[in-house]
This record gives C-alpha cells, sequence and structure tokens, in this order.
C-alpha cells in the first residue's frame, strides 16, 4: 500500500488503490509508413538538410513524408494528428558497403502550415547515427521528441544521409515507419 500526505486534507492518502491508481501515460504506436519495394541509397553528407534521401528515395526537399495536407502542401502519408507524436521508430534493412565502414545517419525535419498555404521552412528536430559497419544487417532508429511531449509540427520529412562515401553504396531497404502517440 503506498501512501501520501495531503497538505490540503492534513491527511495521510492511499494512491494506489481502485478508486485513486496512480497516473498512467496511455501510449499508441501504430505502423504509418511501409517501403517494401524500392530500395535506396542515402545521400553522402557529413551533415543534415531537408534535401537528402527520404525513405522513399526521393531527394525533393519540399515533398513531406508524413503529415496532414493543406492546399498545394501535400504529403506522402497523411494523418488527421501528426503534431501529436512524441517518437518515430524506424527499422530498416542495410546493405553491405564493400570494405569501407559507412554510418547512417536518420534525421526528422518538421514545419508548420498555414490555413492560406504559406509553409514554415523545415526544422531539424532529431537525428540519430548508426555506429559505422559494412555489413547487411537490420537497423533501427529510434528518434524521441524532448522530455515535454510532443513534436508539435504538421508535417514530417524522414531523411538518411552515409558518411562516408564507399563502393558498393550501401542500400536501405525494407523501411517501416512507426509513430508513437
Amino acid at each position: 500500500m503506498n501512501t501520501i500526505y495531503n497538505p490540503l486534507t492534513g491527511q495521510w492518502e492511499r494512491v494506489d488503490d481502485l478508486v485513486r491508481p496512480f497516473p498512467v501515460i496511455a501510449r499508441d504506436t501504430r505502423l504509418v509508413v511501409a517501403n517494401n519495394t524500392t530500395s535506396f541509397a542515402p545521400t553522402v553528407a557529413t551533415g543534415n538538410s531537408p534535401g537528402h534521401t527520404d525513405l522513399f528515395g526521393n531527394t525533393n526537399s519540399s515533398r513531406a513524408n508524413i503529415g496532414i495536407a493543406v492546399g498545394s502542401t501535400d504529403a506522402d502519408i497523411v494523418i488527421p494528428d501528426p503534431w501529436r507524436i512524441r517518437r518515430f521508430i524506424v527499422v530498416c534493412n542495410r546493405s553491405v558497403s564493400g570494405t569501407t565502414n559507412v554510418a547512417i545517419t536518420c534525421t526528422v525535419l518538421g514545419r508548420l502550415l498555414a490555413p492560406d498555404e504559406t509553409i514554415t521552412p523545415w526544422r531539424g528536430i532529431v537525428s540519430v547515427s548508426d555506429v559505422a559497419f559494412n555489413n547487411d544487417a537490420p537497423m533501427r532508429f529510434a528518434l524521441p521528441s524532448s522530455l515535454a511531449g510532443v513534436f508539435g509540427y504538421d508535417q514530417y520529412r524522414i531523411v538518411f544521409r552515409r558518411d562516408p562515401d564507399s563502393d558498393p553504396a550501401p542500400q536501405l531497404s525494407l523501411v517501416r515507419v512507426y509513430a508513437e502517440f
């Protein structure tokens, strides 16, 4: 039995009973994107940019991957409540990179949309790198928001880069993106 002192009532009260249980944050994690068909090589770069290769192999920096659609700003996957996302989990398979050890970095960028179709520039939210290696292996990127809670943007772009260059270039395939709300 857990009890706490309530200074308002001057009493010791139970907080783990059925009437007043401990607070719990309900989490909802869902698969939002699955790219089973297109394998792609991440962009070669040392810094993050919205123009890097996204999870469909595109480099068009004006295109959002996940979010709402307003006017001419479209998204590959439209969801009604993208601002509620707390964390992205990206799972994919990586091919070999010859004898060169190559690190892969996954970055999430966000932007806001106004009803009059104006957009803010992309802002880097979080970036995670996998260690440099040259084997064929599955990879997992956990891209969390801050401890404050949600990301809070209307659209997101998830991009990949590699450093250094190699021959052959590592290819990413079987990309899955899970969003935690």
